[in-house]
C-alpha cells in the first residue's frame, strides 16, 4: 500500500525544518528508524612501569671555560717575519708561534756587548792604577786627596760597567722577545696579524695576536640554589665519615670542598643523557643574595676535547645513592586541572584515571614517587582516547606489528 500525502497535510516548508518534514514522512509509510552502529573501543598502546634504581640529582644550566687561557701580545715593535702556526691548531709548550724581525734587536744587544767590553777594560786599568799608587801614599809620593781621585774613578767605572752589564741584559732579553713561543700546552685561535704586519709592544691596548687556552681540563660554571649547595656537601660529609670510620672528623672548609670528591654530571646539547663526569672543586664566597644561588665551579676531564670554553652545558647534581624506583614515559603523565594522572588499564579493559606524584625525569622516563604498584597497564600513547570507566583495546609495546594505533 502506497503512503499518499496530500497538498493540504503538508506544512509550510518555512515552520518546519526539513529534516523533521523526512522523519514525518517516514513515520507516516511505517518504515522503521536506521539501526545504530555499536563503535569498537579506541586502540591504546600500553607499557608496564620500568623498575629500576634512579639517583635524585637537580639540574642547572651552566658554561665551560677554559683552565688556562693567555692572550698572545708582542713585548717589542716590528714588523712580523714568519707565523709558525695554522688556526686551531694543538701547541705544546714552548712551540714558536710567532717571529718578529730581529736584526734591530741583534744591533742593539751587539751595541751594548761592545760598551760592556769597553768598560770591563776601563776598570781593569783603573784598578791597576790604584793598585800601583796605594804604596806610594804612605811614602809621600802621592797625596791621599790624589789617591782617592782614583778611587772613585774606579768605583764609578765599575759602576758603570754594571750599567752596560743591565743594559746588555735588557738588549738580550728583547731579543728573546722576538720569538713569541706558546706558554702552555692547548689549542690556539685564528691568527690577528700576517707575516709582514707591524706590531706594537702593548700589554692591553690593542687586541691580542692570538689566543692559547687549555683544552684539558675544563671548568663548567653554573648557578645553583643554595639548598641544593648545603645538601651535596652534607651528604658527602656523612659518605666520607661512614668511609673512614671517623664521625668526629672536622668538616671539610668550603676552600677544600674538591677534596669530598662531589660528583658532577655535564652534557652538551648534542648529548644524550649526562655522560659526562666530573668533580666540583670550588664554591665562591658569596651567595647572590637577590636569587638565592651561589655561583659553582666544576672540573672535566674532557677526554674527548669536545668541550671548549663558552659553551651552553647542563649540569647535574646528584644527591646521594640510587634508590629503587618505578618509571613511565613522560609523556603518558596527563594534567587534569594541576592534578598529573596516569590511564591504568584494567583486567576487564576498563579505563581508571589515577593520581599520581611525579618525581625526576631520569631521559624520557619520569619517577613516579606515589601512586602506581609496578604491575599496572599504563597508556602510553592514544591517552586522549582513553577516558574515565571506558572501554579500549590495550596493545602492549612493541607487540604491534604496524607501529602505530589504528
Amino acid at each position: 500500500m502506497r503512503c499518499q500525502v496530500t497538498r493540504e497535510s503538508r506544512l509550510p516548508r518555512r515552520a518546519v525544518p526539513g529534516g523533521i518534514v523526512l522523519m514525518l514522512a517516514a513515520l507516516g509509510c511505517g518504515r522503521p528508524p536506521p539501526p545504530l552502529v555499536e563503535l569498537p573501543p579506541p586502540q591504546v598502546r600500553v607499557a608496564r612501569p620500568v623498575a629500576r634504581d634512579v639517583t635524585e640529582y637537580v639540574v642547572f644550566t651552566g658554561n665551560a671555560a677554559a683552565v688556562e687561557e693567555v692572550d698572545i701580545r708582542a713585548r717589542v715593535a716590528g714588523f712580523v717575519t714568519d707565523v709558525h702556526f695554522i688556526d686551531g691548531q694543538r701547541v705544546s709548550r714552548g712551540k714558536p708561534l710567532f717571529t718578529i724581525d730581529q736584526r734591530p734587536y741583534q744591533i742593539a744587544r751587539d751595541q751594548a756587548a761592545a760598551e760592556v767590553d769597553k768598560q770591563a777594560a776601563e776598570l781593569a786599568e783603573l784598578e791597576r792604577e790604584v793598585s800601583r799608587n796605594a804604596p806610594l801614599v804612605p811614602r809621600n809620593v802621592i797625596t791621599r786627596e790624589q789617591y782617592e781621585i782614583m778611587v772613585a774613578k774606579r768605583d764609578m767605572s765599575r759602576a758603570m760597567l754594571e750599567k752596560a752589564q743591565a743594559t746588555l741584559a735588557q738588549a738580550s732579553l728583547d731579543l728573546e722577545f722576538c720569538s713569541l713561543v706558546s706558554p702552555l700546552d692547548g689549542r690556539i685561535s685564528a691568527r690577528n696579524v700576517n707575516a709582514g704586519d707591524l706590531v706594537t709592544a702593548d700589554s692591553t691596548g690593542s687586541r691580542p695576536l692570538t689566543t692559547v687556552v687549555s683544552i684539558k681540563p675544563v671548568y663548567v660554571y653554573f648557578e645553583a640554589d643554595e639548598r641544593s649547595v648545603l645538601r651535596s656537601r652534607a651528604q658527602a660529609l656523612a659518605a666520607r665519615a661512614e668511609a673512614t670510620g671517623q664521625p668526629d672528623a672536622p668538616p671539610v672548609e668550603w676552600r677544600n670542598i674538591k677534596e669530598l670528591g662531589i660528583p658532577v654530571e655535564v652534557a652538551l646539547v648534542a648529548d644524550e643523557g649526562f655522560p659526562r663526569r666530573g668533580v666540583l672543586d670550588f664554591v665562591d664566597v658569596a651567595a647572590e643574595a637577590s636569587t638565592g644561588t651561589i655561583r659553582c665551579r666544576a672540573e672535566l676531564a674532557n677526554a674527548d676535547e669536545l668541550v671548549v670554553p663558552g659553551m651552553f652545558v647542563r649540569v647535574r647534581l646528584p644527591f646521594g645513592d640510587p634508590q629503587p624506583s618505578l618509571l613511565v614515559p613522560d609523556r603518558a603523565i596527563g594534567i587534569d586541572q594541576g592534578r598529573r594522572y596516569v590511564c591504568v588499564v584494567g583486567p576487564d579493559d576498563r579505563v581508571e584515571h589515577r593520581t599520581v606524584e611525579p618525581g625526576i625525569l631520569d631521559g624520557d622516563l619520569r619517577v613516579i614517587a606515589r601512586g602506581l604498584e609496578g604491575d599496572e597497564r599504563i597508556v602510553i600513547e592514544g591517552i586522549q582516547k582513553a577516558r574515565e570507566g571506558g572501554l579500549v583495546r590495550p596493545v602492549e609495546e612493541g607487540r604491534d606489528p604496524a607501529g602505530s594505533l589504528e
